[in-house]
């Protein structure tokens, strides 16, 4: 009796065309397409340059693929983002609305920014729970980190507002 192991004619390439991943186009050269275990999905991409300063791996991650949640977190921000600038911009009166209080509308323009962070966190937490099957995962992240940073500021603001007992 032999006691080598038995050899299975299971290949790890096979592993890596079964799992959820990007996957080149043969009909397509250059470009590749979201495969989630079963079938391809989203729209087809470019391959990633391999000399860009991002790694071909990263540069697929920052894609969102058919994560809708992801997509969302991309939107987000941006969203974030522009929000941010408006609530700066509001805060220190170089954005001001004839016949409003300045006050009124730096609260608002808090009240706005903390809102758009909160959906875009919630965005990307759904988004990273969706990654392992439909991609998505550094933007998503990143997305999640932009959210935090950016809203905990305006939260934090109206929280002690709040508990100051308002204006």
């Amino acid at each position: 009796m032999s006691t080598e192991p038995v050899s299975n004619e299971h290949d790890d390439a096979d592993d890596d065309q079964l799992a959820p991943g990007w996957q080149p186009l043969l009909e397509r050269p250059g470009y590749e397409q979201w495969w989630d275990g079963t079938d391809l999905r989203g729209r087809p991409h470019r391959e990633p340059d391999p000399f860009s300063a991002f790694t071909p791996d990263l540069a697929r991650s920052l894609r969102p693929g058919p994560n809708r949640a992801a997509r969302l977190a991309r939107i987000g921000i941006v969203a974030t983002i522009a929000v941010f600038v408006l609530q700066t911009l509001t805060s220190t009166g170089l954005v001001a609305l004839p016949g409003v209080d300045p006050l009124t509308v730096t609260l608002a323009a808090l009240a706005i920014a903390a809102l758009v962070a909160v959906l875009t966190a919630l965005a990307a937490v759904l988004a990273l729970r969706a990654a392992p099957q439909l991609g998505g995962r550094a933007i998503a992240t990143l997305a999640l980190g932009v959210s935090i940073i950016l809203g905990l500021a305006p939260v934090l603001l109206l929280v002690a507002i709040g508990l100051a007992g308002g204006l």
